[in-house]
């Protein structure tokens, strides 16, 4: 009978960290595809169908100054990046996972790569490329719903660090 308990025990145990390993290993795949269809959005509607598979309709952005986004307001500003050049690359890499009662808190490093031309000379001499490495902290809420992983919140941890590399002739 000892026997038995103490493997129930250890089984125990065991189950907590695979189940949290689970966890992080599914949804380091989801920061990974959001990071890839990020730098692959054209249109407005692929922001949006995008928003509708991975994201609650409730998901709100927080940022560093406590300010609250819902997603029509954050959405404007996704749209408006399509605009822009898009980044060389985006790295969401998580850094620590707590399992909470309803779901999951994720603090994750996003690092974003860019070439640019430094033509104010902030970096260097004008008119010199420079590859740009921006690193920001977030912390996430996923929650389960019907069997997948949703993304309910995400608030920004402080503002972002940017560093400069050697020239990238």
């Amino acid at each position: 009978m000892t026997e038995v308990l103490l493997f129930t025990l250890a089984m125990l145990v065991l189950a907590g960290p695979t189940n949290t390993f689970d966890i992080q290993a599914e949804l380091q795949g989801d920061y990974d595809e959001i990071s890839q269809a990020t730098l692959q959005f054209v249109t407005p509607s692929d922001v949006d169908m995008f928003h509708d598979v991975l994201y609650t309709p409730d998901w709100v952005f927080v940022d560093p100054a406590g300010h609250t986004q819902t997603w029509p307001q954050a959405r404007e500003r996704a749209i408006q990046a399509l605009s822009a050049p898009p980044p060389d690359s985006m790295r969401q890499s998580i850094q620590k996972l707590s399992v909470v009662s309803d779901g999951v808190i994720v603090m994750v490093n996003m690092t974003i790569v860019r070439s640019v031309v430094d033509a104010e000379g902030r970096y260097g001499r004008q008119g010199v490329s420079h590859m740009l490495t921006e690193s920001t902290t977030f912390r996430d809420k996923w929650v389960k719903v019907g069997g997948a992983w949703l993304q309910k919140s995400r608030e920004q941890i402080g503002g972002p660090t940017v560093s400069a590399d050697k020239s990238a002739r």
